[in-house]
């Protein structure tokens, strides 16, 4: 019934403990397609080796083009009613599938569970439900969704159910020109096309956090840019869902405050060309109307909510003198 999408670059020191989890699994009708990436490491060969120790494991190789590349392969070649996806650095418990699967006993066309975050140093966070869920996406069950959204599970591919036959009907797949955030493309155009989503409270996958040198976690210049795109696609879907209150507006200005904060306090040069893009953002009305959804100095406030950019650049590199 499923098919186990895991694409694969240069990993070989974590790969072997994601493919021993997937054998592992209690339920045992799957295919997982490894799509080697163009490693330049001992990654396709240990693809090869299991491929040869599990006849449902198979390995395709091609020229590195990127992880949306890659898992777009994946659904190219998968057989089965229902795709999950599985990082190639991450492992899953043994009851990762049979857990899965115990939320399609609805009509439903997604299933979401939680996740385990494994830091490098032994300690983790859990990001899950605190209890199942069968829901609509419409404006009564807001607070849900906005829930599950707080807890960052719509935002990746895993630790999820996603039905083949939408995938292919609605030409679903991850945007290859993407360096960050195709995750979330990818999911809010499944979501757009379905009505009913199943949330499960168990968390059985181990999201791996390897250092701090990751995408997501260093400086990029064009992180405002990113996220406010990405901000943007959430409203988008609010409100073409019929979703678009006081509920998800709430969530969705604290998320963008957040951005707005980040965009100008994040960077190490900041520049005021860059300070004046941000403050005059079409939402800045709103944003004050919501600010008190926000927790920071009451001065950078004021400077934004009379668009004080030059002010604001120059205390900024003042004190990063």
């Amino acid at each position: 019934m499923i098919s186990i999408i895991i694409p694969v670059y240069n990993v070989a020191n974590y790969l072997s403990q994601c493919l021993n989890s997937v054998i592992a699994q209690k339920y045992k009708n799957w295919e997982c397609i490894l799509i080697d990436d163009g490693s330049t490491d001992d990654s396709g060969h240990i693809c090869d080796n299991y491929s040869q120790i599990d006849n449902r494991i198979t390995t395709i190789h091609q020229t590195n083009q990127g992880v949306s590349a890659a898992r777009n392969t994946g659904i190219k070649y998968a057989n089965r009613q229902y795709i999950t996806f599985v990082d190639s650095d991450d492992w899953i418990d043994e009851n990762y599938l049979d857990t899965l699967l115990k939320g399609l006993e609805t009509q439903t066309e997604l299933v979401a569970s939680g996740l385990i975050q494994e830091f490098s140093d032994t300690t983790r966070q859990i990001f899950a439900p605190k209890k199942d869920y069968t829901f609509q996406l419409d404006e009564e069950h807001t607070r849900i969704f906005v829930e599950m959204n707080r807890l960052s599970l719509f935002y990746g591919p895993v630790a999820k159910l996603y039905k083949y036959a939408i995938i292919k009907k609605h030409h679903i797949l991850f945007p290859e020109n993407c360096s960050y955030g195709e995750d979330l493309i990818f999911n809010y155009r499944y979501l757009g096309c379905i009505k009913e989503i199943t949330c499960i409270s168990a968390a059985n996958y181990h999201y791996r956090i390897i250092g701090s040198g990751t995408l997501s976690s260093r400086f990029r210049p064009d992180q405002f840019d990113t996220d406010y795109s990405q901000w943007k696609i959430l409203r988008i879907f609010y409100q073409q869902q019929q979703m678009w209150n006081k509920i998800s507006q709430e969530y969705l200005y604290q998320k963008l405050w957040g951005i707005v904060y980040d965009g100008i306090f994040g960077q190490q040069n900041i520049q005021k060309n860059i300070i004046d893009k941000i403050i005059n953002i079409p939402e800045h009305n709103e944003l004050m109307h919501w600010e008190h959804t926000f927790s920071c100095a009451k001065w950078i406030k004021k400077l934004f909510q009379y668009k004080c950019s030059y002010l604001l650049y120059l205390i900024i590199k003042g004190t990063r003198k």
